[in-house]
């Protein structure tokens, strides 16, 4: 039955299509008849204002109300309609938030206070789903500049694994944090008046019978030489195996320890300031104790890279069949054989392995040494 519409040929209501370009065209002027208003309001906020540590009658009224499963909704809705929205994919989310705030009071005529409740919610709920992500309390400046992008990820969360090619895609925090872990990052890796090279507190440690007859026969400074990396390799095992085999261990490591480190870096940051209270740190002068800490920091990004590597190649079709019954040792035995390329150490690449949850490492390293294929790549330029 004919309906009196005339028809498109590309098959398209071109009624539809007139009233969504209608309202694109509207969105900006809507937004702009509210924004100076909505801006003002969302600028007088504090951090007081997410955090909650506040005397204030008014704000603590507020409070009470966005505990309210109502509110919880409301704010539920914001959140998801500014991950979703494709106009907001490229904004930090004050901005995002601003013009949906100024949208929202075009359609209902909220008052501003309402508004201001409103916003203080979306910030609060955002972040507290951070301080789950990055491990502390993002500032009111830092939950401003979020991208977008990461609310989506803080509203979808995905399952984060170490070694895992994903796992940078599992992980959500502000530019703020990120640049103030980087900034960790390179003090561990670069401390200053480090050791550069592997000793022990109490001196050399013995060799085997069996490493120390053949080095008789070489001149003296190439014996001593030798000596000396068959020595530093000897230290630089038990130091590994300290960490990962004894420490990280689910019959030695207590639960409370590993609730204690939101990620990797925390865990990290832990053993620099308190370093006496790691038995793998214990009997070690501060040099060393700085020397060691930096190899361990790069030993973690090798092994995200490495394991993230195998996965990557085990899905391409020049190794899915051959894989499945092959070890991770063997993989990278084929794969070196055919000079598969390492991943870019990228500073992406160096988050993700240390903005990692630590539960999820230390879950991931029992779970690997308990199936005896837990792999420990080499020291970088040995």
């Amino acid at each position: 039955m004919a309906t009196g519409k005339p028809a498109s040929s590309s098959g398209e209501d071109p009624e539809f299509s007139t009233l969504e370009f209608i309202a694109e065209a509207r969105r900006p002027l809507l937004i702009e008849r509210h924004r100076a208003l909505v801006e003002e309001m969302e600028s007088s906020l504090a951090d007081a204002f997410i955090t909650g540590e506040s005397d204030n009658p008014r704000l603590r009224q507020m409070l009470d109300e966005l505990d309210s499963d109502s509110e919880k909704a409301r704010v539920a809705k914001t959140l998801k309609a500014i991950a979703e929205d494709p106009h907001h994919r490229d904004d930090a989310l004050r901005r995002a938030l601003i013009e949906e705030l100024c949208l929202l009071r075009e359609q209902g005529g909220i008052e501003i206070a309402t508004l201001q409740m409103h916003v203080i919610g979306v910030y609060r709920a955002t972040s507290a789903r951070l301080v789950k992500s990055q491990g502390q309390a993002p500032s009111l400046a830092d939950l401003r500049e979020l991208p977008v992008a990461m609310l989506g990820k803080l509203l979808n969360p995905i399952a984060a694994e170490f070694g895992s090619p994903r796992l940078g895609d599992a992980l959500a925090y502000t530019p703020t944090f990120a640049e103030r872990a980087l900034r960790s990052i390179r003090r561990l890796r670069l401390a200053e008046n480090g050791d550069r090279a592997w000793h022990d507190a109490g001196g050399e440690p013995r060799l085997s019978r069996e490493q120390e007859e053949p080095l008789s026969a070489l001149p003296e400074a190439e014996r001593m030489q030798a000596r000396q990396l068959l020595v530093r390799d000897r230290i630089r095992s038990r130091f590994y195996r300290d960490v990962f085999l004894i420490y990280l261990s689910p019959d030695e490591l207590d639960q409370r320890e590993v609730d204690a480190h939101p990620t990797v870096l925390h865990f990290l940051e832990s053993v620099e300031a308190t370093g006496h209270l790691y038995r793998f740190m214990q009997g070690q002068p501060a040099q060393q104790k700085a020397f060691r800490l930096g190899q361990l920091l790069q030993k973690i990004v090798q092994l995200h890279e490495m394991y993230a590597r195998v996965a990557l190649a085990t899905q391409h079709p020049s190794y899915r069949d051959t894989f499945v019954s092959l070890s991770t040792r063997e993989r990278l035995a084929a794969m070196a054989k055919d000079h598969y390329p390492p991943l870019t150490l990228s500073n992406e690449l160096t988050l993700a392995a240390l903005l990692c949850p630590f539960s999820e490492f230390v879950r991931w390293v029992q779970e690997r040494t308990g199936k005896s294929d837990f792999v420990l790549p080499p020291d970088p330029k040995r």
